[in-house]
């Protein structure tokens, strides 16, 4: 039997659903979030059509099924109208201001900032890749994890084999260290960048020795990082999971190194337990500190679950 065309059109708009989160239409497209300048603004340069469209999706749908090569849309939910564009723009391009107006552009149009827009452009294999935090970033290298729990998650901490030294001061935590294809920490700057782009899940992994080896997880449904002269204050809540809610002590706390003592105590949890982290008296959690096979508080700590001696060998600290 020979399925019409429209059925097919839309099974596959539903498909691109699944990866790319939310209703089906409104998910092919990505607000540029990242350039507020194109906020309330519309563009005329490479313009294709303009037509009068109430909704959101509507838009969306006429430039997916427009043929001449849509790569962007103006929608103005004030003035319902649409207008279809055959380039990306940028605030360069000839704009003015106009209440209302969002700009959206294809997901595959742009460079992408996180694994969950990489995931949305078709990408679904777990590796390594490149993103771009915000619209000024040169490229970063990252570790994007396609499996879990849907895919679409951008690691920002490895621990696998200790084959890194994470005992480290304040400017290589702000700009990162490490391989992605290993181990590595992805940079206050850049974990403040992807954190401020909208509302992002944390998502830990942990596996802790054995015999037999334990796993666990950690999420929280709110997680932000503050910016630098913030000292990268911590901000979680929303926890669900098996590994305990440990993390929600550091929560409102800012980020410590050897060199750069923000804990709050008489003395610098980082030179106590040779790794930076968002101290909290100073710890129920380090994912920081020394990899090792013995039992020790000074090694890679999640209190409830692994213990406070027991050195875990596993983690992954991953958004979305």
């Amino acid at each position: 039997m020979k399925v019409p065309s429209e059925i097919v059109y839309f099974l596959i708009i539903g498909f691109i659903s699944t990866f790319c989160m939310g209703s089906a239409l409104e998910s092919y497209f990505w607000e540029r979030l990242g350039n507020s300048s194109l906020k309330n603004k519309i563009c005329r340069n490479h313009l294709l059509w303009t037509v009068n469209q109430t909704r959101a999706s509507q838009c969306f749908l006429t430039c997916l099924r427009g043929g001449e090569g849509c790569q962007a849309v103006f929608h103005n939910g004030l003035a319902n109208t649409c207008q279809g564009h055959s380039l990306v723009l940028t605030n360069q391009d000839d704009c003015h201001d106009e209440e209302g107006s969002n700009y959206f552009q294809k997901c595959s149009s742009r460079r992408k900032r996180n694994c969950q827009e990489i995931l949305c452009s078709g990408q679904h294999a777990t590796g390594i890749y490149t993103i771009y935090p915000d619209d000024d970033s040169n490229g970063v290298s990252v570790r994007c994890d396609m499996d879990t729990d849907g895919g679409g998650w951008t690691v920002l901490q490895r621990r696998v084999d200790g084959s890194v030294n994470f005992d480290r001061l304040w400017n290589d935590y702000k700009n990162g260290f490490g391989n992605a294809s290993t181990e590595y920490w992805l940079g206050l700057d850049n974990i403040h960048k992807l954190t401020s782009q909208g509302s992002v899940t944390l998502r830990v992994d942990l596996i802790a020795p054995g015999p037999p080896k334990r796993s666990a997880y950690a999420v929280y449904s709110k997680f932000t990082v503050g910016n630098e002269s913030s000292k990268y204050i911590l901000t979680v809540d929303g926890y669900s999971g098996n590994a305990g809610n440990d993390l929600y002590q550091h929560n409102g706390k800012m980020f410590t190194t050897t060199d750069n003592d923000n804990d709050g105590l008489a003395y610098n949890c980082a030179v106590s337990y040779h790794g930076a982290f968002w101290f909290a008296n100073c710890h129920p959690v380090n994912l920081n500190g020394l990899y090792m096979t013995n039992t020790d508080w000074t090694g890679i700590i999640w209190g409830t679950f692994s213990g406070p001696f027991v050195s875990m060998t596993y983690t992954e600290m991953k958004l979305r």
